[in-house]
């Protein structure tokens, strides 16, 4: 508690001699280095009802999958329902939905990026607090919220008995949608169809608890919170880019086909070569390839592929295959949001037919769960594609599972599948 109080001190003593230079209303970010800091109980600090200020609110937590860059933001100086072209030090959060248009999650609109009041952050091991100021933000409103940050909190074990559990489709609706989508063979090569799984509990689920734990298992995968409000909070562990550019040059990936682990080391083995060279997976891999690679090229990119790999998490493995490309300057993160999302991993082939298939057919609101969701600056941007993800309301969780349907698609293993892919939440929250 007394290094936290120490470096609250330290925060605004830094904050005030900004002020002497720069005035009440600086137009440029103040960064200051800072010790090391777990993030996550710094965020779950702010918890506390008793001391809610709402001044802190959005709370976003992101790491990304390389484990190089993690940060934990506070509050907004700038909200926007449209995707940002920023300018000098300016640095968005935020996502987009899996569909713009329809029905949306409350807190969760279509699009929205914020710029965050404070960013606490480890970026390749050098640790930040950074302020950010648009010349209508005050240094006196920013000394009051850092005043009002809570000590962090320690986690505490997952004590939660689960009261019920609803499927949205149930499986033999999901059986139906099967057989509905693959009469549409000829129309539609291959769409994603997904499952809600509604699980309420007798007591609160704290997002930043079951982060912890969620990002331990899967560690190579992105991890992210975002609460917009006290009420509910999106979380995920995904394991999918949308994709990462650094000036003109971005990284990117075919993610699509997926096996579970094996028990043993052979049957895992085995398991992984039988991904390698299924047909049916490499022809659904194939699709997403051939949509993003084409998708870059209509922005006049130079592209290239490498070797396809597989991916491994707790559960389930997927086939992977990487993917580099080098943009024209005047290409922006709108144009690369617009092209790639939602990508055949997530929504289908061909895009539009498939998007309105979902649209029509599934019988709930996919919200932010297959979305995109990540930062945007000037210099990078990372974005990752919202699968592993739940939406966390008091005592309830709707976790969110999809699979690739194509000719011989099988809708039990398919329903096995979904359920894998919720595996190791669901121990999490010793639901299984």
């Amino acid at each position: 508690m007394c290094k936290f109080k120490s470096l609250q001190h330290q925060l605004i003593q830094q904050l005030q001699s900004f002020r002497f230079d720069h005035g009440q209303y600086p137009s440029q970010n103040l960064t200051i280095e800072i010790e090391p800091i777990t993030l996550l109980t710094l965020l779950k600090g702010q918890e506390n009802t008793t001391n809610t200020n709402q001044a802190l609110y959005p709370h976003i937590y992101w790491q990304n999958k390389e484990n190089t860059h993690t940060l934990a933001s506070f509050g907004s100086i700038e909200a926007l329902n449209h995707i940002p072209a920023p300018i000098e030090q300016q640095f968005y959060l935020g996502g987009v939905a899996f569909q713009q248009q329809g029905e949306q999650w409350p807190d969760f609109p279509s699009t929205c990026f914020i710029r965050p009041l404070m960013v606490f952050q480890q970026q390749n091991g050098e640790w930040q607090v950074i302020f950010h100021f648009d010349g209508n933000n005050t240094i006196d409103d920013t000394i009051k919220a850092v005043r009002s940050l809570q000590v962090p909190q320690s986690h505490s074990v997952l004590s939660l008995s689960l009261l019920s559990r609803q499927d949205i489709p149930n499986q033999q609706q999901w059986a139906e949608l099967i057989e509905l989508a693959i009469e549409y063979k000829a129309l539609l090569p291959k769409v994603v169809l997904s499952r809600q799984t509604e699980l309420s509990f007798d007591s609160n689920i704290n997002p930043w608890d079951v982060m912890a734990l969620w990002q331990q298992a899967n560690i190579n995968s992105f991890h992210y919170v975002f609460k917009f409000s006290e009420k509910r909070c999106f979380i995920s562990c995904s394991p999918e880019r949308l994709y990462s550019r650094h000036h003109q040059s971005i990284t990117t990936e075919a993610l699509a086909g997926t096996a579970p682990r094996g028990k043993t080391i052979n049957e895992d083995q085995w398991l992984k070569q039988g991904l390698l060279h299924d047909k049916k997976i490499d022809r659904e891999n194939h699709i997403v390839q051939e949509f993003i690679v084409a998708s870059l090229k209509q922005l006049k990119a130079q592209v290239s592929c490498s070797p396809t790999q597989v991916m491994q998490l707790q559960n389930v493995q997927h086939l992977c295959v990487p993917i580099k490309a080098s943009l024209p300057k005047q290409v922006q993160d709108n144009h690369l949001l617009h092209k790639l999302h939602p990508t055949p991993a997530v929504g289908g082939i061909p895009k539009l037919p498939a998007l309105q298939f979902i649209n029509d057919n599934e019988p709930y609101v996919r919200g932010w769960y297959a979305g995109a969701v990540g930062y945007i600056s000037q210099r990078k941007s990372d974005i990752s594609v919202a699968i592993r993800s739940a939406l966390i309301e008091g005592k309830n969780i709707k976790l969110f599972a999809g699979a690739g349907i194509v000719t011989g698609s099988v809708a039990s293993d398919e329903w096995q599948e979904l359920d894998n892919k919720i595996g190791t939440i669901l121990t999490i929250l010793n639901s299984r």
